[in-house]
């Protein structure tokens, strides 16, 4: 799966953990390394992030772990898999 993830433009991407049972997929987002300087700003960049999953989603909902709600499909900018 492939998800779109939001991080800032001085930090080193985003990461994305999931945690799958038989009921849904959930995906958490974190950012790795925290830029610092006088450079950066508060703009923040797409990144695409693949996740491996054990088991194909089917009808599973993939949420968001930090709000409990379904994670939207938006194509190509949203998650695919």
């Amino acid at each position: 799966m492939t998800v779109v993830a939001l991080h800032g433009i001085c930090d080193d991407g985003a990461k994305v953990d999931v945690l799958e049972t038989r009921g849904s997929v959930v995906l958490s987002a974190t950012v790795e390394g925290h830029g610092e300087g006088s450079s950066c700003t508060k703009q923040a960049k797409m990144q695409q992030v693949t996740v491996k999953l054990a088991h194909p989603v089917n009808d599973r909902p993939v949420l968001d772990a930090h709000t409990g709600r379904p994670v939207s499909y938006k194509g190509l900018q949203g998650i695919s898999s």
